[in-house]
């Protein structure tokens, strides 16, 4: 059995696997639908296990910039996880995890994210919980009374899109697992987020400028057809602040006679039952659906915001997957950031990846951590450092993988 990365070869095996793994159909029997669109991931961002030249099961190594703590990271994203039914259960995921991390490692990847089709699974190679989202649902009548001054701009592909990133630089600058769409090169995460048709997809973007042609915020949405009902069904919304926010939400005032709900998998960070007068009429369910790892200790410990004083603590990590991670580290934090170094001292507190990945990010305080049915954290000293280290922060990953 071979681990390595794809080339362009191979993606067409890859393709066939997502056929089959996420049930879905397409005809490869014509030439022209083996053509690879040009907004497609590159080759190498994938990795297979190949037994001789036969693809059994593949994943995406996506190369994200995303925003940590005000500084921008690399971060991996996995998608596309995959194997063929007959050489399920032999741990070929596992082997390319074991190959993937150390690798990302040594390329000076801080961090990565997946969305999971089972959290314990993806417990085993250190990923955790690490961003939530409410779901929520509203009649579009009950948002009628969200007003504001102001107009939007459809959005088609093709369009200049140097608006839409203004306005999402502002919206993931201070937001821990926002993703920069301005990292790949000629536009293409832009060219993908508006490549879809209005009147061939039922997919709209917005964007909203203030009274005074400000740009503060744009709605992507998509026409969904549930139970006989048209539904506004949300899949992103930025904005650059609380104007911008009820700004673009003010495009459902006018969408009432031709979408039963607004539904919205929206950010945790923004109670949705301060959308309307009567809470009662909101239904969310919170939903606990991306996870993260930590991939490079150091450097996360490093850039992670620390309290406004001087202060120090020691933390003992354990990995078992990236070796390099596992040992003692030194913190001294101060007004000009961290420095972190190697030590044998006893430490204040010991952590696995997962619940560290959780505590750095800032998806859960301390506090919120010690109350876990995991095992992986002991506390021994020090707590009120600690406490005043780890603390929440707003989380969103803004991007779909």
């Amino acid at each position: 059995m071979e681990i390595r990365r794809m080339t362009t070869e191979d993606t067409l095996q890859f393709y066939r696997i997502h056929t089959i793994v996420y049930n879905q159909r397409r005809d490869y029997s014509k030439e022209e639908n083996q053509n690879i669109d040009p907004l497609d991931h590159p080759a190498d961002w994938a990795w297979g296990a190949f037994d001789g030249k036969k693809l059994l099961a593949g994943m995406f190594e996506i190369e994200y910039l995303m925003r940590f703590d005000g500084h921008s990271v690399k971060m991996s994203g996995i998608g596309g996880v995959g194997t063929l039914p007959e050489a399920r259960k032999g741990g070929l995921i596992r082997r390319i995890f074991e190959k993937l991390l150390p690798e990302a490692y040594e390329k000076g990847v801080i961090f990565s994210s997946l969305t999971p089709f089972s959290h314990d699974f993806y417990r085993k190679f250190g990923y955790e919980i690490a961003c939530a989202r409410n779901k929520i649902t509203i009649n579009t009548g009950d948002l009628s009374e969200i007003t504001a001054k102001g107009g939007f701009t459809h959005i088609q592909p093709g369009d200049d899109t140097s608006l839409l990133a203004e306005v999402h630089s502002s919206y993931i600058k201070n937001l821990n697992h926002g993703i920069h769409r301005d990292h790949w090169p000629d536009n293409r995460a832009w060219k993908r987020f508006t490549r879809e048709d209005s009147c061939a997809t039922g997919t709209y973007i917005y964007l909203w400028k203030d009274e005074t042609g400000k740009a503060q915020s744009y709605i992507k949405y998509q026409d969904v057809l549930e139970d006989g009902d048209h539904n506004m069904s949300v899949t992103e919304l930025a904005f650059t602040d609380i104007k911008g926010l009820y700004g673009a939400l003010s495009i459902t005032g006018g969408l009432s006679a031709q979408f039963e709900n607004f539904k919205w998998m929206m950010p945790a960070f923004i109670d949705p039952f301060d959308f309307i007068g009567d809470a009662w009429s909101v239904e969310t369910e919170f939903k606990p659906r991306d996870m993260t790892r930590i991939v490079n200790v150091k450097a996360a410990l490093e850039l992670m915001r620390s309290p406004n004083r001087e202060g120090e603590y020691i933390i003992e990590v354990e990995d078992e997957n990236i070796a390099a991670n596992t040992g003692k580290y030194l913190v001294r934090f101060g007004k000009e950031g961290s420095k972190v170094s190697p030590t044998t001292l006893d430490a204040d507190i010991c952590c696995d990846m997962r619940t560290l990945s959780q505590l750095v990010t800032g998806y859960k305080s301390l506090e919120g951590a010690l109350y876990t049915r995991q095992e992986g954290l002991e506390v021994y000293d020090n707590i009120e450092t600690l406490k005043n280290v780890f603390t929440l922060r707003p989380q969103h990953i803004t991007e779909y993988f």
